[in-house]
């Protein structure tokens, strides 16, 4: 028995085809009003862009820029900032320094 080619199935297809064609021409070109809004979109996109620019380039007021004469006594950021390499060396050195001294009990033990 032969297999014929099925009618509805090409209808289908075509009609699928149509409606796929539609759609893409909708997809990729606006119509002229949805370009205006989209090119005044756009625009202010960019100015708030600009002005946002701008007022992140103005300038901090710099805390160095206070007179020599302004000393307020002893500075801690030093403090915060040595502590934890302190901290760390005396950690390491308590660790080397028992290991160190059990091995010279156990030698002396021998």
């Amino acid at each position: 028995m032969a297999r014929g080619r099925s009618s509805l199935a090409a209808l289908v297809l075509a009609v699928t085809a149509i409606l796929l064609s539609c759609q893409l021409r909708k997809a990729f070109v606006p119509s002229a009003l949805r370009v205006d809004a989209l090119v005044a979109q756009r625009e202010q996109a960019a100015a708030l862009g600009a002005v946002l620019t701008a007022a992140a380039a103005v300038p901090a007021p710099v805390l160095a820029a206070r007179g020599e004469d302004d000393e307020e006594g002893f500075d801690l950021r030093i403090i915060v900032i040595i502590a934890p390499a302190l901290v760390a060396v005396s950690w390491a050195l308590f660790n080397v320094w028992r290991v160190l001294f059990r091995q010279t009990v156990r030698i002396g033990e021998s």
